[in-house]
């Protein structure tokens, strides 16, 4: 009890700081202090505690109208930012704890690791009592090399969604004809095919499927609160630099005008805002997995004949998800995108079964490919040739309807990285194990890099423009996305090092207790008896 009366004096304690910063849609923010004080002396409970008795408190002393537990539709993306501000604190607190308690224990367990009669001591393999411990979490298979991959996308993606910044020319898309948005699905179905495709197969096809459901009804609450928690960012800039313009692009325009149309449109996905429209994609995507995966169990080639069909199809009818309420079709057309996936779980299945095929004359091809797309899309190398204003118009680069040039420079940009043969050193390097440790965190730092890629587009739209502020937006983002990757792992391991030990007594069977023990190699939980864990003298 004694922590949620703290958690309220908290509260209490920012109350006053309404009155000393000016009033403004956004003050109810000033109790984020107390959520993060809550959070890091009394944990994940009092930290939920206090998010919610901020966020009533919010609702009625401080969103209009005041004294009243009722939200408009206004008022519902500021609130979004601060759920979404508060649970980043909470879980940063959290990882934070678990990742101290258990560096406090393996310390005092290097100390006195044989004082206790009745223990476990830490000697062995490490991956094998690890590993079976993972293996009853339901962990999934990973690859290195696709994990790198798709860290390396996901840093892209942060350059890219911000438009105008220094690092924009560096990224990929300015060499070729295809960008992340390809290498972010084709990798989705590489994931995809190692995670479900032998559980698919061994006769679990309702697992699977539940699995890929309760997937896609957690992307699509995490789009909604993210879409929310944008345009609050975007809305806040407006009101500190009187900037109306932030609310009048990529799809913003509609919450001003009409902001009980604008929810129901984003809750059906019939409206998505700018920069925010790949999760409605990838949950539509997932949809199709289950299919797919039957129809690759069959025959792989029978799957990819189906797949193309459907995008000849969709390309030939112009068939598209709607928008509503504004007339048009999704921006990322999943029933032309579906190709892209299912060419990456195709890869999936080939790498599982180390059948990916290794052709000189494919490897050739993909290099012309490659080099044919630099040179149109860097107009003959800079050399003012016209070739980009001359082939462009001919080249069927819809991405909408992922076109028929993007998808085959993809294809062949893919198979060129795949013939070098340098992915999985590239991985296992020490350089690039931080780009492994955001391709393990994808959906994390997603949400991360697109909200923090709002609030650089707020700052350099709004004139904020600055070298110093573009090396802080990119170069300070990257490093915090890595450090919320490695803290949200820490915090993983923990509960997986505390999952794997038993407590209390069994009758017949040794007390166990926690003891670490060093030892040359890797470790593992092991047992130990009374005799071997007597206390060294």
């Amino acid at each position: 009890m004694r922590p949620y009366l703290f958690t309220a004096l908290f509260v209490l304690l920012c109350w006053p700081l309404r009155w000393v910063f000016p009033w403004h849609g956004y003050s109810f923010f000033l109790f984020l202090p107390a959520v993060a004080l809550s959070s890091a002396w009394f944990g994940l409970g009092a930290g939920l505690f206090a998010l919610a008795l901020t966020s009533l408190a919010a609702t009625f002393f401080f969103i209009n109208p005041v004294y009243a537990l009722w939200l408009s539709p206004q008022e519902l993306p500021p609130l979004a930012l601060y759920a979404l501000t508060s649970i980043g604190i909470i879980g940063a607190c959290e990882g934070l704890r678990l990742a101290a308690r258990e560096l406090s224990a393996a310390w005092r367990g290097r100390q006195d690791r044989r004082r206790t009669a009745n223990g476990w001591a830490v000697t062995g393999s490490a991956a094998t009592g690890l590993a079976a411990t993972g293996a009853k979490a339901g962990a999934r298979p990973r690859s290195g090399s696709v994990d790198m991959w798709r860290g390396f996308v996901l840093c892209t993606i942060f350059i890219n969604h911000m438009p105008g910044n220094v690092f924009e020319a560096l990224t990929f898309r300015n060499i070729g004809l295809s960008d992340s948005a390809e290498a972010f699905v084709f990798l989705s179905g590489v994931a995809m095919a190692l995670a479900y495709r032998k559980k698919f197969e061994s006769g679990r096809e309702t697992d699977v499927s539940l699995s890929l459901l309760k997937r896609a009804v957690k992307l699509y609450g995490i789009h909604i609160l993210m879409s929310l928690a944008g345009l609050a960012i975007f809305a806040a800039g407006a009101i500190i630099w009187r900037d109306p313009a932030l609310m009048a692009m990529h799809g913003r325009d509609l919450y001003v005008k009409d902001a009980g149309t604008f929810v129901v449109g984003l809750v059906s996905l019939g409206h998505q805002l700018g920069y925010f429209n790949i999760l409605p994609l990838y949950i539509v995507l997932i949809a199709f997995v289950p299919g797919l995966l039957y129809l690759a169990r069959i025959r792989l080639e029978l799957m990819l004949a189906a797949s193309v069909l459907l995008y000849a199809a969709t390309r030939f009818y112009g068939w598209n998800l709607p928008n509503w309420p504004i007339p048009g079709g999704w921006f990322f057309n999943p029933f032309a995108w579906q190709l892209m996936m299912a060419i990456g779980i195709a890869a999936g299945q080939m790498m599982q079964q180390h059948s990916l095929p290794r052709s000189k004359s494919l490897f050739v091809l993909s290099c012309v490919i490659v080099f044919v797309g630099a040179f149109v899309v860097t107009n003959g190398f800079d050399l003012s040739f016209g070739v980009r204003d001359a082939v462009y118009g001919w080249l069927d680069l819809d991405k909408t309807n992922l076109g028929i040039g993007r998808l085959v420079h993809f294809l062949g940009l893919a198979y060129f990285i795949y013939g070098l043969g340098v992915s999985g050193r590239l991985a296992a390097s020490r350089l690039l194990q931080p780009l492994v440790v955001l391709g393990r965190n994808g959906l994390l730092v997603f949400v991360l890099l697109s909200l923090l890629a709002a609030l650089g587009q707020v700052l350099l739209l709004s004139g904020h423009n600055g070298l110093g502020v573009q090396l802080a937006l990119v170069v300070g983002g990257l490093c915090f996305f890595y450090a919320a990757a490695r803290l949200s792992e820490a915090e993983r391991a923990a509960g997986l090092i505390g999952r794997a030990r038993p407590w209390g007594r069994r009758a017949g069977f040794l007390q166990a207790q926690p003891v670490l023990a060093d030892s040359p190699g890797e470790r593992a939980l092991a047992p130990v008896s009374k005799a071997s864990a007597s206390p060294r003298r």
